[in-house]
């Protein structure tokens, strides 16, 4: 009896498990294909004409001219080339996630009865199509989608529905100038309250009295050779580094209002190839600076922090010293100071040179040491008062292959700088400690000229 029993048990266990599967694969609907792909839409991108993008705030139209996308305005707007080719694609193709419901009776659950956009797309044929881009879904992963002709809702993914509710804004090409930082030659920086500042690129080839690795001249607000590192990395890499923000307005009829009529700033670039970049910097707004371009009708939002070096000082973009420049082309150093005058002469004999300190016989290293004191000095800053007076200490240069001999002076401003005189002419400043330790220097050479250090 026990064994029946256990069959008995058995048997019914496999008629349950039986009819519970049987349940399964009669009640509950089939799944649909995850790789299959549900088409709401499809045709060659270059079979689209023009496409068109009602929002509840805008309306885009692109239209294909030629080979070229354009935008339907009053005046022309730069477009994205390739942002706008890939809305192209996204409108060639559209998939559907999943179908949610057919033959709705209410689209309002869905935002389809006042869509977020509606798209129209021309073809060439010309035919047309219409589509209803509705909310976003509750897991904001999708958005709910409609065809005009087909009474079904789907869900595209959420890419998909932002491009197709986009605006003329997010197809703009906001680039202001295309130029590379080793392309530019020379730039300019003028404000309403920033002295004029120019500076050029060397020519190949270019020399001059200072013997200087310098690749730069500040032209303005004073003749000087450039710190090249300096140039490049307070200006030059800013220079490059200028990129819109936005477009506040493209034809702006009132310049006025973002201080563009009469701007505060204009900086001016030119490259190898003689092309140039003028900007005008109107008022800031905020962390934001009002820019056009000349050239482009269109006013540009640029991040202020991007501009910082519109009010670099010439002084930080010079190489600082007072006059330096190499002892091969040198012939003579005569120092003048109180009470006292020194002279250093390098005499050459073809490829050898002697050395002598008021007139007496000098070793090289040392005489090179005191002329590295005489060529080294550094200025502080810059005279922005005119200054007269009896220099206290001068030295003139005189060169071996007949250029003119360059004088540079120090005259007393003040008890602790000296303005220094090239030629005559004043710009900068020096600290009067500087100069008496390179005399001091000096007189400790001329009492030992021979001795090898």
């Amino acid at each position: 009896m026990k064994l029946y029993k256990n069959v008995f048990i058995l048997l019914l266990v496999l008629a349950i498990l039986g009819g519970t599967y049987y349940f399964v694969k009669k009640i509950q609907p089939k799944e649909a294909n995850k790789t299959e792909t549900i088409t709401i839409f499809k045709t060659e991108k270059d079979n689209i004409s023009e496409i068109i993008i009602q929002t509840k705030d805008s309306e885009l139209v692109l239209y294909k001219s030629g080979d070229e996308w354009k935008v339907k305005a009053d005046y022309e707007i730069k477009l994205n080339k390739s942002k706008v080719e890939s809305l192209v694609y996204d409108v060639a193709t559209i998939n559907a996630d999943q179908i949610v419901e057919e033959n709705p009776q209410d689209l309002s659950k869905y935002g389809l009865d006042s869509p977020t956009s509606i798209v129209t797309v021309k073809l060439t044929d010309n035919t047309t199509k219409v589509f209803y881009v509705g909310d976003k879904t509750p897991t904001k992963t999708a958005y709910y989608f409609k065809d005009k002709d087909v009474n079904t809702v789907y869900t595209v993914y959420s890419g998909k529905g932002d491009s197709l509710s986009s605006t003329l804004d997010d197809y703009r090409d906001t680039t202001m100038f295309t130029m590379k930082q080793e392309d530019i030659v020379s730039f300019t920086i003028e404000g309403k309250s920033h002295k004029r500042l120019v500076v050029k690129a060397k020519a190949e080839g270019e020399k001059d009295q200072e013997s200087s690795l310098s690749g730069w001249t500040i032209v303005e607000p004073f003749n000087k050779n450039g710190d090249n590192e300096n140039i490049s990395k307070l200006v030059l890499e800013k220079i490059s580094q200028i990129t819109a923000k936005e477009i506040v307005e493209d034809n702006p009829t009132d310049l006025s209002k973002y201080g563009l009529s009469s701007p505060n700033y204009t900086i001016q670039f030119t490259d190898k190839d003689n092309n140039t970049v003028k900007l005008f910097l109107g008022n800031t707004n905020g962390e934001n600076t009002y820019v056009k371009v000349e050239g482009n009708n269109a006013v540009f939002n640029v991040a202020s922090s991007a501009l910082e070096f519109k009010d670099v000082e010439p002084f930080q973009l010079i190489e600082k010293f007072a006059f330096i420049t190499n002892i091969d082309g040198v012939s003579k150093i005569v120092i003048h100071s109180p009470g006292k005058q020194t002279t250093l002469e390098i005499i050459k004999n073809g490829e050898e040179s002697e050395y002598k300190v008021n007139g007496q016989k000098a070793a090289e290293s040392p005489f090179k040491k005191a002329y590295q004191e005489v060529i080294g000095l550094i200025v502080d800053g810059i005279v922005t008062e005119q200054v007269q007076g009896t220099p206290e200490v001068s030295y003139t240069f005189y060169f071996n292959d007949g250029s003119p001999e360059v004088t540079v002076e120090y005259v007393s401003m003040n008890d602790r700088n000296y303005a220094v005189f090239k030629n005559g002419k004043c710009d900068f400043y020096i600290l009067k400690k500087k100069v008496n330790q390179m005399l001091e220097k000096i007189k400790a050479f001329e009492e030992n000229p021979l001795e090898e250090k």
